[in-house]
């Protein structure tokens, strides 16, 4: 009795080691190795129109979220934003729903509910420049 129920124990083992051998090769060759490469979401458009559509597609997330004010902040001198000017324009924005980075680092498009005080967006002017984009009227 004893030498069958060790069999049977046995038995089992084997099953599983089989099992658990049969998934890992299915895995192994079931799989699509093209799958691993990340695609490249950080790639740029490749030409104007390509980047204005792309900047105009971040903005048209912002109308689409119903945010009721939507600001577009860009450098006075055109260039990329450099981690400065992001903790610049942090520190002094208001709440805000959300925030994209757009047009290849050259923009920050700025969601709120919620008004942004005069004296903040008069602060962020002396940096930047401030396009308002939004659907309630802002002073």
């Amino acid at each position: 009795m004893l030498i069958r129920l060790r069999m049977m124990k046995t038995k089992m083992k084997i099953k599983r080691v089989t099992i658990l051998f049969s998934m890992l090769l299915s895995a192994i060759f079931g799989c699509n190795y093209n799958s691993f490469e990340k695609p490249n979401v950080n790639a740029a458009p490749t030409n104007v129109e390509d980047k204005q559509a792309a900047f105009e597609a971040d903005l048209q997330t912002m109308r689409t979220a119903n945010l009721k004010y939507v600001f577009v902040f860009r450098r006075t001198d055109g260039g990329v934003f450099d981690g400065e000017d992001k903790r610049y324009l942090r520190a002094n924005l208001p709440t805000t729903n959300r925030v994209i980075l757009s047009d290849e680092n050259k923009a920050f498009i700025v969601g709120s509910n919620y008004k942004f005080p005069p004296e903040n967006l008069e602060i962020l002017r002396l940096r930047f420049n401030v396009e308002e984009n939004s659907t309630a009227e802002v002073k």
